[in-house]
């Protein structure tokens, strides 16, 4: 009861003092950084890492800014890629994912905002194109994504964001053709962590009201502070 007294305090409070909110889309690519998971065992003489591929994104968001701070749910629909070089093919590994994402900022600089937050990422599809064995059940659902937000004009904004997993808690076995067989192979880790680059353009704002009156209230000088 204490918990939901609290959260409903704290939305009438960022509802008050809110000076602006946006809705809008999200869209852009992504790159795979796979460095420490995804490795494939086969046995003492089989050890292969993913070469990293470029993927994309795309979504919704919410933001309300109060101050210097903001807050920003957003659902996005992710896919990662990751290419592994055998001696006669390259089998692929695709993640998709449906990700819930609660982000907090903070202005750090003028139209540059410092955010982070927790996700909830739900997975779509987890395999191998080679196979299409479902590795999902090896995939931990809690992520943290943070990077750093700039706003262009009051529509238009950039985002460059790490999408971190945390660590699955087993291995799982993966059975792909290598060589002219199938091999057993185990996979180090299914999570793939990705740096994003996004484009975000607001449909609905009341960002020119808000600044119009600041503006006002600084006696026509432009300053917003």
């Amino acid at each position: 009861m204490k918990n939901i007294l609290a959260l409903l305090l704290l939305f009438f409070f960022t509802s008050v003092v809110a000076q602006e909110s946006k809705f809008g889309l999200t869209a852009g690519f992504n790159y795979s950084l796979q460095s420490h998971n995804g490795d494939l065992v086969g046995g003492p003489n089989l050890h292969f890492a993913p070469d990293a591929t470029f993927g994309g994104q795309g979504g919704i968001f919410y933001e309300r800014t109060f101050g210097k701070f903001l807050i920003r749910p957003q659902v996005l629909f992710y896919r990662s890629r990751g290419e592994y070089e055998f001696p006669n093919s390259s089998p692929i590994f695709t993640l998709d994912k449906l990700n819930f994402e609660l982000l907090f900022g903070y202005e750090i600089f003028r139209n540059i905002d410092l955010v982070v937050g927790p996700g909830y990422q739900n997975i779509v599809r987890n395999d191998f194109d080679v196979r299409g064995e479902d590795l999902r059940d090896n995939m931990s659902n809690l992520n943290i994504v943070s990077g750093f937000k700039l706003q262009l004009n009051e529509r238009l904004e950039l985002s460059l964001m790490y999408d971190w997993t945390f660590d699955s808690d087993e291995n799982q076995t993966a059975v792909l053709p290598y060589d002219g067989s199938n091999q057993v192979f185990l996979l180090d880790d299914a999570r793939v962590n990705i740096l994003t680059l996004n484009v975000h353009y607001a449909i609905f704002t009341n960002q020119n009201k808000s600044r119009a009156n600041k503006r006002a209230k600084s006696g026509g000088r432009g300053c917003y502070f």
